[in-house]
C-alpha cells in the first residue's frame, strides 16, 4: 500500500475527477484540495482550501488554467520543496517552462474526465527516469498509463484531452437530427445514450474502418448515411477540428513562453 500526500491545485472538472478517482483507490493517500474559489468546485466540499501553505513532500498536481500558471508560480514557488514531485495537466505548457522556476522532478499528464471512474487512459511524459514516489503506480490505479515524447503532446491534447467533446457534440447533433425527423427529444436522447453505451462492444484490435465495413451492408441504410458524410466532406470537418485544437495548444505554449 502506497502512503503519499497529494495536493491538487484547481478543483474544477478535471481536478475534481482526479480527486474522485484517487479517493477510490485502496492506497493510503492524503489528498489536499486547493482552489481560489472553493465554492465553484463541482465537489462542493468544505475541505477545499483557498491557498496553499508550505509543501515539503509528496505530489503537487496542477489543474489550473494555463493562463494562471505564471501567477501561481509567482505566489507559490517559494512554498514548494525541491523534494515535491510536480505534476501538471496544463494544455500547452511544457515541462521546460516549469524547469525555469523549479529544480523538482516534473511529470506532465493529459488525462480526461474518465479517470473519476478509474478506467481512463493517461498519456504522460516526465523529466526523470525512476518511478519517483511510486506515483506512476498510483496513476495506474486511475486507468492505463502510457509514456510519450513530449513533442507529441499537442496532438495528444487535441485528440484525447478534447476528444470526448468531439464524440458528445456528434451525439448532440444526431439527437437534433432525430428530433427534426419526428422523434421526441427525450426519446432521441434516450436512444443515443444507449447507442453510446453500446459502443465498447464494437471495439476490437481491428482498424476502425474495418469495423465500419462489418457494420454496413451493401446498398443499406448505414452505407447511405456514410456516403452522405463523404459527400459532405466529413473527413475535412474532422481534420479541421483536430487541427484547430492542436494549433491552439501550440499558441498557448508560445504565449506562455513569450510572456
Amino acid at each position: 500500500m502506497i502512503n503519499l500526500d497529494i495536493h491538487i491545485v484547481g478543483v474544477g472538472n478535471l481536478g475534481s475527477s482526479l480527486s474522485t478517482g484517487l479517493n477510490n483507490l485502496k492506497d493510503d493517500l492524503n489528498i489536499y484540495l486547493y482552489d481560489q474559489i472553493p465554492e465553484s468546485s463541482p465537489l462542493k466540499s468544505s475541505h477545499i482550501m483557498s491557498e496553499i501553505k508550505d509543501i515539503s513532500e509528496g505530489v503537487l498536481i496542477l489543474c489550473i488554467k494555463p493562463k494562471d500558471v505564471k501567477e501561481f508560480i509567482s505566489l507559490n514557488s517559494h512554498k514548494i520543496s525541491k523534494n515535491v514531485l510536480i505534476c501538471t495537466v496544463l494544455a500547452g505548457v511544457e515541462i521546460a517552462y516549469f524547469e525555469k522556476y523549479f529544480k523538482n522532478k516534473i511529470i506532465r499528464l493529459m488525462p480526461n474526465l474518465s479517470i473519476k471512474e478509474n478506467n481512463g487512459f493517461i498519456p504522460y511524459t516526465k523529466n526523470y527516469q525512476e518511478d519517483y514516489l511510486s506515483f506512476l503506480e498510483v496513476l495506474g490505479g486511475l486507468g492505463t498509463i502510457s509514456e510519450y515524447d513530449e513533442k507529441l503532446f499537442h496532438i495528444i491534447t487535441s485528440i484525447f484531452g478534447s476528444g470526448p467533446a468531439w464524440y458528445l457534440e456528434l451525439s448532440s447533433k444526431i439527437v437534433e437530427a432525430a428530433e427534426q425527423s419526428g422523434l421526441e427529444k427525450s426519446e432521441a436522447n434516450k436512444i443515443i445514450r444507449e447507442l453510446v453505451r453500446s459502443l465498447p462492444s464494437f471495439l476490437s484490435d481491428d482498424e476502425f474502418s474495418s469495423t465500419v465495413d462489418k457494420i454496413k451492408s451493401p446498398n443499406g441504410t448505414t452505407e447511405a448515411g456514410l456516403n452522405s458524410l463523404v459527400n459532405d466532406s466529413f473527413d475535412k470537418i474532422i481534420y479541421n477540428a483536430i487541427n484547430s485544437a492542436t494549433n491552439k495548444s501550440y499558441e498557448i505554449s508560445q504565449e506562455i513562453n513569450n510572456d
